[in-house]
């Protein structure tokens, strides 16, 4: 039976990663006709059309079910910066798809590789090279400034993919120092579910249910760089909290 389920979970895989390369194709294509005619300031309408459109689609044909609580506590008209727990490769669909709001997003480096999809990424995105402080110094100036013009911005404050065996690995300084720095609130979103979909040392894919938990905003005026460790802290214990005893 075990045979049974992988084969089906890498089939289903190679069946959601065929629609999201048709998806990444296409509309990267659009995209760049877009911007090249009316230049980057439209860049963040195409986000919204990936939030609202393209990753529900793909969360649709994956036959995932989100269930999720508490979107409500969002202002869709406030900028935010947004934290998520990330174990899997559906986790950025699966957080979009339920977003109030287009975000601006931070990405590692190593995306720009990936045909297509990095170039995607590019036009909408924000990469980091963690490898080199003069990149990541440049990029928390570029995230300052985007949330300054009401951007809200989406950050994986684990930077990677958590591949062990613990709920969360450790949290990088950057969504919290940027949060700090612009003054606006960060609101956590944790997720539950994907990694028995979607396990990161694997190649399976199957249908099922995700639940995505969105917290009260953490209000970050009047805070310094002092409080960053505070900040973590209360981030990751608010996500532990979801992750030990998700709701039914």
């Amino acid at each position: 039976m075990e045979i049974l389920k992988r084969t089906f979970g890498f089939f289903w895989a190679l069946w959601a990663g065929f629609w999201f390369m048709v998806v990444v194709i296409i509309f990267t294509l659009v995209y760049a006709v877009i911007l090249g005619i009316f230049g980057k300031k439209y860049s963040m309408k195409c986000v919204w059309i990936n939030c609202h459109y393209l990753s529900p689609f793909l969360i649709a044909v994956s036959l995932i079910r989100l269930k999720v609580f508490g979107r409500e506590r969002v202002d869709p008209k406030r900028t935010y910066v947004f934290v998520a727990n990330h174990l899997s490769q559906i986790d950025i669909i699966s957080c979009t798809a339920v977003l109030p709001q287009p975000i601006r997003f931070l990405a590692k480096a190593e995306i720009k590789k990936i045909p297509f999809f990095g170039y995607m990424v590019k036009m909408l995105g924000i990469f980091v090279d963690r490898k080199s402080k003069e990149s990541r110094e440049k990029s928390v100036r570029y995230m300052v400034n985007e949330l300054a013009q009401g951007n809200s911005l989406f950050i994986y404050p684990e930077g990677t993919r958590n591949r062990t065996d613990q709920p969360l690995k450790e949290f990088k300084d950057g969504a919290f120092r940027v949060a700090i720095d612009a003054q606006v609130p960060i609101v956590v979103q944790t997720l539950v579910g994907t990694k028995e979909l979607n396990d990161p040392k694997g190649l399976q894919l199957y249908p099922g249910k995700v639940q995505v938990y969105f917290g009260e905003p953490i209000e970050t005026k009047g805070m310094t760089l002092d409080d960053l460790e505070t900040l973590k802290a209360r981030v990751r214990d608010e996500m532990m909290s979801h992750l030990i005893s998700p709701a039914a």
